[in-house]
Order: structure tokens, then C-alpha cells, then sequence
């Protein structure tokens, strides 16, 4: 190992371990009863399940003291919530001093919960398509990869679901035997309560005439994080679905986080747009009139509005491989192409009332629990937690 490595590693382990001291140390303060710190995605924004749960609780006009740590300062947040910056000493503070975190990811092995503190896991994901944790091929034997799961699991103290799927998934995926909500998904809440408001904030920030329907494109990454799978015709795609629907047709492409930053190697026009940098992605899905996606999750939150979802997947066989998969493609409720040809007849076939009777039949073996309340329950929940 050459000095420059040694060095490095050394610098790892110094702030690795100053983190540790300052929770250690910002335990002489007290826990203030009323202060709840949120994170989404280790700081990426303002969004996911915690957003919901954060908006709920502004909503009931408590006096609850709302904390948001993020890596850039400038994102929007409500008046009502302090921005804090993430990773600081100033975020350490926030959290050994709250009474409740919500976040929707593991947290990182410094962090130090203190007993009489309660971590929320409401997790970024709910049923899932593609294996996750200890059930994912690719995490079999990882050493470091249990004792992450072992360290998170020490200071979870209940997880969010929508399902009795998704509950025995966090149990076999993350080794989890807590408590589990199975209140929905506070994110969910819009797709189960359809707000036309939505769809009128997209259209108006992307120039959408009024009068179009939107096909929604969000495909998960690939572990070479390249776009080859993403191969559709856009303009064939919407010739077929206009002289499908009589409705004109615009194209949103929204890219997974973890190859946003290739999505300008795209081509776009005044039909097919980029929206992948809109922070929320529910709003996009409450927004659309169609989905097509291949292994992500969306595809089972997006069809709680009953509309049409497509998967355009070219590439099952190495990808099942890589990840494998909760569900057999073929028993899933929505049509699955492999090269357009087959996209665009899956389309001409369609029909809706076939479509919604295979969805209830899946939503109902799955067990979903979702009823459009899940943030004002979780809020609820949390209000018992700090009167008891």
C-alpha cells in the first residue's frame, strides 16, 4: 500500500471518527421533545415519503420544530421548516437532539441514536419488482453490506408499508423484525386522491397546450449506467398512441438519479421533453396519463390511478439475472414489449377494462393498503409518540 493510500485512509478513519465525537458529545444536550429532523436520499432535496409527512404535519399547525437536512441550501422548502446543511457539525447537533428522524434510507454508520429516540424508516421504495438487500444476487456473502443492514436495523425503530408484500419484503430484504405501519405510502396519497392541480403545474412549466395527454418515460439504471436500453421510437410511439386515442401526445423522459447526469445525451423537441431534474417524481406520476417504465417500482404506484402502464424492456434476461425479480413478468398486470414493434401493437391492443380487471386481481393478492390517508396517519401516529 503506497503512503499516498495509507494517508488517505487515515483521513477517512479522523473524520470518521470526529462524527462519532460530536454525537457522543452533543449528548450532553437535551432531546427536545418536539423537534422532528427529516432526510431524504442522504440530502438530495425536498421530496419522497418524508416530504408528505412533513407537509401533513405543517398542515395540522402543531408546534412541532420541522428540521430538513440537505446538500444544497438553495432548494425550496415550506417557510415552516429550517433548512439545515448535510453533512455538519450543525447537522449532527439537529439529529442527537431530535425526538424523531424520518428518513427514507439507511443511515450512515456514524450516526448514534440515543435510546429514548425513535427513527422512522419509511424506505424509498415499496413493492419492488427487482430483488433488494439480502435478497438481491449481488449482496449474497458482501460482509459490509450485513453489517450495514445489522447497524440499521439497531436504530430502526418501525418502517412504513403499503402493502403485506411490501412487509415481507423489508423482513426477508433488510433482515428486519420491527415494527412495520402498513398505513400506504405517504407519497401515494395524490395518486389515490387525483388532483387535476398537478397536471396543470407540469403543463405549465413544460408548455404543455392544455388540450395534450402525457406519456410519462422513467426506466430504472443499469449497473453500467448506460443508456442503450433506453432505445424507443419516441415519434412512431406517438403516431400510434394519437391515432389510438384521438388526443395529441407529448413524451416526458425522466431518468433515474443515478444516470440523470447523462440526460442530455438524449434528443428532445417540442414532443419529447426532459423532465428529469423535476424534484418529485409523484407529481409527474399524478400528472400523467401513461407510464412507460421496465423494472422500476413506479410501475405499482402509477397504476393506483388505474391508467395505463407499459413496460418497454429490451433487456430481461441479463437483467434478471443480475438483480432477479419478486414477480414473474408475464403475471403482472401490465403488457411487456421487447423491441418497439411490439410496444407500439401492445398499444393498439390495449384495452382498459381488461387491464383494470387483472390490476385488482394483483392489487388484492399483494394485499395493498393504500387509501389516500397514509400521511395523516403517520402524523397521528407521530402526535401519540410525543404526548406519550
Amino acid at each position: 500500500m503506497s503512503p499516498i493510500t495509507i494517508l488517505k485512509k487515515l483521513k477517512q478513519k479522523l473524520i470518521f471518527y470526529s462524527k462519532v465525537f460530536l454525537f457522543y458529545f452533543f449528548r450532553l444536550f437535551p432531546i427536545k421533545k418536539n423537534k422532528i429532523v427529516f432526510c431524504n436520499f442522504f440530502g438530495n432535496g425536498y421530496g419522497c415519503n418524508p416530504k408528505y409527512i412533513c407537509q401533513e404535519l405543517i398542515k395540522q399547525n402543531q408546534n412541532y420544530d420541522l428540521v430538513w437536512l440537505l446538500n444544497n441550501l438553495s432548494s425550496s422548502l415550506p417557510k415552516e421548516v429550517r433548512k439545515i446543511k448535510f453533512p455538519s457539525a450543525k447537522a449532527i447537533y439537529e439529529l442527537a437532539t431530535a425526538k424523531i428522524w424520518i428518513d427514507n434510507q439507511h443511515k450512515v454508520s456514524y450516526m448514534r441514536k440515543r435510546s429514548n429516540q425513535i427513527f422512522i424508516q419509511t424506505w424509498h421504495g415499496a413493492i419492488s419488482l427487482k430483488k433488494l438487500g439480502n435478497d438481491n444476487p449481488s449482496n449474497k456473502g458482501k460482509s459490509a453490506y450485513a453489517y450495514k443492514l445489522l447497524l440499521s436495523n439497531r436504530y430502526v425503530n418501525l418502517m412504513i408499508s403499503n402493502s403485506q408484500f411490501a412487509s415481507k419484503m423489508y423482513q426477508s430484504a433488510f433482515d428486519y423484525n420491527g415494527d412495520i405501519l402498513e398505513y400506504g405510502y405517504p407519497r401515494n396519497d395524490i395518486l389515490i386522491d387525483s388532483n387535476s392541480d398537478f397536471k396543470i403545474k407540469v403543463q405549465k412549466h413544460f408548455k404543455i397546450p392544455s388540450s395534450h395527454k402525457i406519456l410519462l418515460y422513467a426506466p430504472t439504471y443499469r449497473s453500467d449506467i448506460e443508456l442503450d436500453s433506453y432505445n424507443i421510437d419516441y415519434n412512431s410511439l406517438i403516431h400510434t398512441l394519437e391515432k389510438k386515442t384521438k388526443d395529441e401526445w407529448v413524451v416526458l423522459i425522466r431518468l433515474h438519479p443515478k444516470v440523470v447526469i447523462k440526460a442530455n445525451n438524449l434528443s428532445y423537441d417540442e414532443k419529447i421533453i426532459n423532465a428529469s431534474s423535476w424534484p418529485d417524481m409523484q407529481e409527474l406520476l399524478a400528472a400523467s396519463d401513461m407510464l412507460i417504465t421496465d423494472y422500476s417500482n413506479v410501475m405499482f404506484e402509477f397504476s393506483l390511478q388505474k391508467k395505463p402502464v407499459f413496460l418497454y424492456a429490451v433487456d430481461i434476461n441479463t437483467y434478471k439475472e443480475e438483480r432477479d425479480f419478486y414477480f414473474d413478468l408475464e403475471k403482472l398486470p401490465y403488457p411487456t414489449a421487447q423491441n418497439n414493434y411490439e410496444l407500439n401493437e401492445l398499444i393498439k391492443q390495449y384495452d382498459q377494462k381488461r387491464y383494470e380487471e387483472k390490476l385488482l386481481s394483483f392489487m388484492q393478492s399483494i394485499g395493498i393498503k393504500e387509501t389516500g390517508f397514509a400521511s395523516q396517519k403517520v402524523v397521528e401516529y407521530i402526535d401519540r409518540l410525543i404526548k406519550d
